[in-house]
């Protein structure tokens, strides 16, 4: 409304002009409001700041503030249950149940705010520690008691089991003090090692035994000399039951009865029949022994020895021959021979003379033949007379018309001293020089390489030439004599006795405290063959003093005593062959009927080695020192294996006791030494 007009509308006119506001000005305004928009906001947030510190402040004190959703809560600590905020008690774990939480063959422990694993008796922890909380896989595994040495004691065998062990004895020991299984640590109850005592003696018999009486010892019987066992079984052992075994075996004295007859022989016996017994046969006059054995003696068996003597009829001038000048005969009169004498008595007949030619022929004892050439002539008759001494026999005979005449340059051949040979040459050529081819070959049987042989010529103008020669030992000869031109020959045959053998090549070995181990090398064959080797233990001799032909066949078991030397081993010389043969003095082996007992400490031995060769009846034997054996109670070896054991005990104790002082001790004790690994 107007003015005066009363509700008139206004002009624009009358409005007042509007004011501009600078740019500037405006900027700083919305400035301003931005700083106060901005201050407000900080304090609303530090009003909700406030409010969330308000409920970190309340939590319980096993409680920890953790933000869930944007939002801070109260959680009561691992080990505890409840709000968070008034209350967190402990959580006993153990109720889940010790298998479930700890695992097998444990034991739970809780404690304020956790828990705690033991393993049960018999196991242990595989972390090594006593105590253990499984969340890193340690569980409880079976301690093995068996490592513990000697947890069962003497004689005692271990048996784990799951958390324990048992105890059982070994074969040899009983149980003492109680029953199998058993504790020996935690009883009194222990193995006994089974004694059976000094075994039962049997009649006629000697013990071979090593003097121990435990489980599983054997004492063997053998009979004695002149008795012979009956039954199998020859040797009792120790049984679990502390006894020896029961035998059946006896021995009863060996007896051969009457000997053997023998057709046209008498016997010459002591009439006694017990072993070793011997009965001689002897042929009576005009029968000679045709076989090797004369004598029998009572064996182990039970009988008399095989005999192959037979006694024939002796036969002299048998087969009487002439061819052309040389008359021969055979005589019989075994293979022992005879040393007969004969005289020849040759005479012409138709001829006024009575001159007669006489001979005397002395051939071999073991020549069958008898060769003797004589001087005849043509157209002349002659009567001969041959006498042979010994066995009072006489041949006579006549040569009507021999033939032409033959020179003859010896006869009747001779062995002298068993190196030499002898004979006679024709009477008409003596004092003339005569040329004979000798040949000698020399074998043996037991040496196929070897071979003597020796040729030469040999002149002489004797009527009865000889020739000795140097035959070397246990070898058979053939010597053969012939004329210059190989018309005329004779062979005559020899045997030379064996020499002592050859001693073994052996080296001297001197020692002190120990056995040595002994080495020997076949001996080669030069005087006869070897038939074994024997190791002889001389007691109480520090020089080495033995005769060779004493103790030839004392054993062990028959020595008179503990000085007496006896046999400890025979090796038969084919078992070496040519190679080393290796002996250990004491071994407690048998070598051939021989037992090689052990030696006895504190005393001195001598070892002889004796070497032995027979051949044809003719035993010989030649000995030679092995080994000389001082003092066996104290052998330096022993005392310095001793020392050197104790010195390696005390530096195992040592070092073990170091380990466990810093296993022990609080850290940091031992700082500066090595940790035991």
């Amino acid at each position: 409304m107007g003015p005066g007009g009363g509700g008139g509308t206004l002009s624009p006119a009358w409005w007042p002009p509007r004011r501009r506001w600078p740019l500037d000005s405006l900027l700083l305004f919305l400035a301003l409001l931005l700083l106060l928009h901005s201050s407000e906001e900080e304090k609303e947030g530090d009003a909700a700041s406030n409010l969330l510190s308000d409920v970190c402040a309340t939590c319980h004190a096993n409680a920890t503030c953790q933000q869930i959703d944007g939002k801070n809560a109260c959680v009561c600590n691992y080990g505890f249950v409840g709000n968070g905020r008034t209350y967190c008690q402990d959580k006993d774990e153990c109720q889940i149940g010790t298998e479930k939480i700890c695992g097998d063959h444990t034991s739970c422990h809780n404690t304020y705010g956790s828990f705690y694993c033991v393993c049960l008796e018999g196991f242990q922890a595989s972390s090594k520690n006593k105590i253990f909380i499984p969340n890193d896989g340690t569980n409880c595994i079976d301690i093995n008691e068996c490592e513990v040495s000697d947890i069962c004691g003497l004689g005692g065998r271990c048996l784990n089991t799951a958390g324990s062990y048992e105890c059982y004895c070994m074969e040899g020991y009983q149980i003492e003090n109680g029953s199998e299984p058993f504790h020996s640590l935690t009883t009194n109850i222990s193995c006994k090692e089974i004694d059976c005592g000094k075994p039962p003696e049997v009649q006629n018999t000697e013990i071979i035994w090593d003097n121990t009486t435990t489980f599983g010892s054997t004492v063997y019987y053998k009979c004695k000399d002149g008795f012979q066992h009956l039954g199998e079984r020859n040797f009792s052992q120790c049984t679990v039951a502390q006894k020896w075994e029961s035998i059946t075996f006896e021995c009863k004295e060996i007896t051969c009865g009457q000997p053997p007859i023998i057709s046209h022989s008498k016997r010459i016996w002591n009439g006694l029949s017990q072993l070793g017994s011997v009965v001689e046969f002897t042929c009576i006059k005009g029968f000679y022994p045709a076989g090797t054995k004369r004598r029998s003696f009572c064996t182990r068996s039970g009988a008399w020895e095989f005999l192959d003597l037979r006694c024939e009829k002796v036969e002299e001038f048998a087969d009487v021959a002439l061819n052309e000048s040389c008359l021969t005969w055979r005589r019989r009169y075994g293979s022992a021979g005879i040393n007969e004498t004969y005289q020849l008595s040759m005479r012409m007949l138709g001829s006024e003379s009575n001159t007669t030619t006489d001979i005397l022929i002395n051939p071999p004892a073991r020549e069958e033949t008898v060769n003797v050439c004589l001087q005849l002539h043509q157209d002349t008759n002659y009567s001969v007379e041959i006498t042979a001494r010994f066995a009072r026999l006489i041949l006579m005979l006549k040569i009507i018309h021999p033939v032409v005449e033959k020179k003859v340059e010896f006869s009747n051949i001779t062995l002298v001293n068993g190196t030499c040979i002898k004979w006679w040459r024709e009477s008409g050529t003596a004092q003339a020089e005569e040329t004979y081819v000798i040949h000698v070959q020399g074998l043996r049987w037991y040496q196929e390489q070897f071979h003597h042989e020796l040729i030469l010529n040999f002149t002489t103008d004797s009527q009865t030439p000889e020739v000795c020669f140097n035959f070397l030992p246990g070898s058979n000869y053939s010597v053969n004599v012939s004329t210059i031109n190989l018309d005329h020959n004779v062979v005559v045959s020899t045997k030379t006795e064996i020499d002592d053998p050859e001693p073994p090549k052996v080296e001297f070995i001197s020692v002190q405290g120990f056995v040595p181990l002994l080495r020997l090398r076949k001996a080669e064959e030069k005087n006869g063959p070897i038939s074994s080797y024997q190791a002889v233990v001389i007691p109480w001799s520090s020089q080495c003093n033995f005769n060779c032909y004493s103790s030839t066949n004392v054993t062990y078991f028959s020595k008179g005593s503990d000085s007496e030397s006896y046999v400890a081993a025979e090796f038969p010389a084919q078992a070496i062959g040519d190679g080393t043969l290796e002996f250990a003095p004491g071994d407690r082996l048998y070598y051939g009927k021989y037992y090689n007992a052990p030696l006895k400490q504190g005393r001195d031995y001598c070892i002889i080695v004796r070497t032995i060769s027979e051949w044809d009846e003719v035993r010989t034997q030649s000995c030679v020192a092995w080994a000389q054996i001082k003092d066996l109670s104290s052998p330096p070896q022993h005392l310095t294996v001793v020392v050197l054991g104790s010195v390696a005990a005390c530096c195992s104790i040592l070092l073990l006791l170091l380990c466990v002082a810093w296993i022990w001790v609080p850290e940091g004790t031992f700082a500066s030494m090595p940790t035991c690994t």
